[in-house]
């Protein structure tokens, strides 16, 4: 596996040819230097053919699109992707699809290997802009970046805006409008950008005539003054994840993406989830990534710390049950009785799981039921509203609402653009369906040694919290609250695992379960009792300010 450091960045502005025909209707342009220095005699190539697929769902949209991409490559020849935006998300993904091996290769200077940073283009053309034919749209040959000092588009969405071009019966552009309001500083350095863009005029009766065209157009941010003295860091030791005891034999397929900080000693710090396909594989995957070592980043020669996202794929070699079904998902197929804004081609994908906290006296005693829940996901694939329709216990729902949450989703689909999307899901509770043998062990400890179980004075030093995560605020937030908060208790065990989290008391149930559901994630390093690892009971308050937590969804999609 190799770790690709992902940074945004623009680039200087120049028109991008397209020499590679990729698949039909799409094209990838060679490798661009953008670097201020000028171009070196050997530059970047790409070691094999980039060849998406053109998506069937962008098919009857006929639309142009493209997707661009930046690698920074180091002077051992090692590819970084720098940044990675698209017009359109289905654009996006048929790329993705084919990058898992594609590489450049490096640069060099009077013979010698030089530090290259280069951007390539990906051209989707509808097939009414086909090459051959007495009708045709104009078709878009080369892009070059537009770059804007400003953000622009709504916060927590690509930076993307719709143009109205003009074209005369050249191709060239002779107008460009904005299909809505826009900052005069921005249109004027989209027009700038526009300039070097080159189409293929649109024919009429085989003759080349002057049409209109709308484009959406990508604004990216200026380059890092420094962007040429930086080197990310570079993985030197890896270690692979465990496949969890309790998941083999269930068909699944772990994926989970790590956020984490390398620091100036090349070590791994404070690594999160960002998301995971089932919270079974969280810990392993944590546990391996605090054995990675890297080089560490550099700026202008020396080590800076730096921060990371990298996924791990776990798989297991016995895969003969079949996927676990602990829980079911259900999105609406009848869109008749939808609202329009709700009504999609493609329905939202799960990307991140979480697996609620089973309530703990309920998990105590015995108890098992189910609850059915709805979740409103909006174009960014964040959940905004959760409604439990059902559930045996309230506890149980409670839980479920909580753990909806946090799921994360590859957006629904409308005519190629991300729409919002109902989804369902049930979750069954009971004692098997949750693959957690820890907690199981630590109930059994706790009925028939509870001796065994130390207070957090007794420790020979205070708990190390290794990774944790912040617990996410209710989407069902009680109205005239703004600050809230919860106590939580539970059980660290010898591997400094979080288990069995317990309310003792919240301003609201749903700030409870919140911050329970945060705590399962959380990893301490083993705590030691006269040099032994032992069981540890701990209590932790959390705060929840509306204010707050409206900043950093606000800063979150800002950073995106």
């Amino acid at each position: 596996m190799k770790i690709r450091p992902v940074f945004l960045i623009a680039v200087a502005l120049c028109a991008l040819p397209l020499l590679r025909l990729a698949a039909q209707d799409v094209t990838v342009g060679e490798p661009q230097w953008f670097f201020p220095e000028p171009a070196p005699e050997v530059m970047p190539k790409a070691k094999r053919k980039l060849k998406p697929d053109y998506p069937d769902e962008m098919r009857k949209l006929g639309e142009v699109g493209y997707v661009v991409l930046a690698r920074h490559i180091d002077l051992t020849g090692e590819n970084f992707t720098v940044s990675f935006e698209s017009t359109h998300l289905p654009f996006r993904r048929a790329v993705e699809a084919e990058m898992q091996s594609w590489e450049i290769s490096g640069a060099k200077r009077g013979g010698q290997p030089v530090v290259a940073l280069v951007w390539v283009p990906v051209i989707f053309n509808p097939k009414s802009a086909a090459v051959k034919g007495a009708e045709a749209t104009p078709r878009l040959l080369s892009v070059g970046p537009v770059v804007t000092k400003e953000r622009v588009g709504l916060a927590g969405q690509p930076p993307v805006v719709r143009m109205k071009l003009s074209l005369d019966a050249m191709g060239v552009i002779t107008r460009a409008e904005p299909e809505g309001e826009m900052k005069e500083t921005v249109l004027a350095a989209i027009r700038e950008g526009l300039k070097i863009w080159k189409f293929a005029p649109a024919r009429a009766g085989g003759h080349a005539v002057a049409a209109e065209v709308t484009v959406s157009v990508i604004c990216q941010r200026p380059v890092p003054a420094d962007i040429a003295l930086r080197s990310p860091a570079k993985v030197i030791k890896q270690v692979p994840p465990k496949f969890p005891p309790a998941l083999q034999g269930t068909g699944l397929k772990g994926e989970v993406v790590l956020d984490f900080e390398v620091d100036p000693e090349g070590n791994v710090k404070s690594p999160t989830i960002f998301s995971s396909t089932h919270p079974g594989f969280n810990e392993p995957a944590v546990a391996a990534l605090l054995q990675w070592k890297f080089q560490p980043a550099t700026r202008d020669g020396k080590p800076v710390k730096e921060r990371i996202r990298v996924p791990m794929i776990i798989t297991a070699s016995d895969r003969g049950r079949g996927e676990s079904e602990t829980y079911k998902v259900e999105s609406r197929t009848d869109q008749s009785k939808l609202p329009e804004n709700l009504r999609f081609d493609t329905p939202a994908k799960i990307i991140g799981v979480v697996v609620p906290v089973y309530p703990y006296s309920l998990r105590r005693d015995g108890v098992q039921g189910t609850a059915k829940g709805t979740m409103l996901i909006d174009p960014r694939g964040r959940v905004i509203a959760v409604k439990i329709k059902t559930t045996d216990r309230p506890e149980l729902g409670e839980a479920l609402a909580a753990a909806l949450d946090g799921f994360t989703f590859d957006p629904a689909l409308k005519d190629g653009k991300p729409v919002a999307h109902l989804l369902n899901y049930e979750q069954r509770f009971e004692e098997n369906a949750f693959l957690d043998d820890g907690s199981r062990d630590l109930l059994d400890v706790e009925r028939k040694h509870p001796e065994r179980i130390m207070g957090a004075s007794k420790l020979d030093a205070p708990l190390k919290l290794i990774s944790q995560r912040a617990p996410v605020s209710p989407t069902t937030w009680p109205k005239d609250v703004t600050q809230a908060e919860a106590l939580v208790e539970f059980l660290v065990d010898t591997e400094g695992h979080a288990r069995l989290p317990r309310i003792v008391s919240a301003t609201a149930d749903s700030f409870g379960y919140a911050a329970a559901q945060a705590v399962v994630a959380w990893q301490f390093g083993p705590p030691l009792v006269g040099g032994k690892p032992a069981v540890v009971r701990v209590k932790v308050p959390f705060k929840f300010s509306l204010k707050d937590a409206k900043a950093l969804a606000e800063k979150t999609e800002s950073a995106k």
